[in-house]
């Protein structure tokens, strides 16, 4: 029986060895602390905790970055995992699969560029009718702070803007006796979410002196090595800022409700845990795959090889070998299937 979130799953990591990457595996357990200290960098805060047999209290570890950092020894770390991390989800456990990369050592912008691009391929894998929505963190703290927005208020301008809620923002910037010409540039940031070529143009111009033209072309050289015509800079993808700086995005499929990978760059993290470096990376959340029906969950292939009743067997044979030799996938069918997806067609056919 075909397994495609198994498929997904398999594609998605011969991706990253072959990119450089290690495989990480880690235990099922940690030690409740580590989550708790950190609890604003999980997805969610139900942790699932037990007694060890020492009185230690344990937990089903519900994420799999947080053990990483805490394992992290210097130096350059390129990892990869597929595993399942464990969570209270509306009030019942639940066991979520997850496979991803971390990137910990010097995330400069040509590595982050490497993580961007790494997450397009694996968005095309699952599907190619996709897009990756990317942000920048600092445009926004930059706004806030030169327009003053500190404490519970900056707090609730974040939920706004994530929200794409420009109308109680704008509320909120009078009641704080923001000034106008900052509030507007702030309401220009919630409305940002266009293809990259507005958004450069866009963003030049809410400032024009030097520190935020610099950030402007930092970020669109982070993201010039993706595919323009799948992407979408979108100022309200927005992390925890106590973990995350700069790059952030989220990854949507068609026919999955809600983002199916999600990412970016953490060196806060790494300050809060007092490890050395910067740090990037992304998880796919395959549970969330199982949403996808029809070609979307169907078979994979790099060469779809056409065949009737008057095809030579051997030199099927032969070009199936020929084809797998160098590392790729066939399937071979008498017809164009409509459950799918492949690169290539060789058509064997004699008609």
């Amino acid at each position: 029986m075909s397994d495609p979130i198994g498929e997904i799953s398999s594609s998605l990591m011969k991706l990253y060895s072959g990119c450089g990457y290690d495989l990480y595996k880690m235990s099922r357990f940690e030690e409740y602390g580590l989550y708790a200290e950190n609890k604003a960098f999980l997805p969610s805060s139900g942790i699932i905790t037990f007694t060890d047999t020492d009185g230690r209290l344990m937990a089903l570890k519900p994420d799999v970055t947080l053990s990483i950092v805490k394992n992290r020894r210097g130096g350059e770390n390129k990892l990869y995992y597929n595993e399942s991390v464990f969570r209270t989800v509306n009030g019942a456990f639940a066991e979520i699969s997850q496979t991803g990369l971390e990137y910990i050592g010097r995330a400069d912008p040509v590595r982050l560029s490497e993580v961007l691009f790494l997450a397009q391929q694996s968005l095309e894998i699952i599907s190619a009718d996709n897009a990756l929505d990317v942000s920048d963190l600092r445009f926004i703290s930059m706004a806030l702070d030169r327009a003053g927005i500190t404490g519970e208020p900056r707090s609730a301008l974040l939920r706004f803007i994530s929200e794409k809620n420009g109308h109680d923002a704008s509320l909120l910037c009078t009641r704080l006796g923001v000034p106008d010409i900052d509030k507007e540039r702030i309401l220009t940031l919630i409305g940002t979410a266009c293809p990259p070529e507005q958004a450069y143009e866009r963003l030049r111009g809410v400032y024009d002196d030097g520190e935020w033209q610099k950030t402007v072309s930092e970020f669109f050289y982070v993201i010039s090595g993706c595919d323009a015509s799948k992407l979408f800079v979108d100022l309200s993808v927005i992390n925890d800022t106590g973990y995350y700086n700069g790059i952030v995005f989220r990854g949507y499929v068609n026919g999955v409700s809600s983002a199916v990978l999600s990412g970016g760059q953490y060196d806060n993290l790494l300050k809060r845990m007092n490890k050395p470096g910067s740090a990037a990376g992304f998880a796919v959340y395959l549970d969330r795959l199982s949403e996808l029906s029809g070609k979307a969950a169907g078979r994979r292939c790099d060469v779809l090889i056409l065949y009737d009743g008057n095809t030579e067997p051997q030199k099927l044979c032969e070009k199936i070998k020929e084809i797998i030799s160098r590392g790729g996938t066939v399937s071979v069918s008498a017809e164009i299937p409509a459950d799918t997806e492949y690169k290539s067609v060789c058509d064997m056919r004699r008609i």
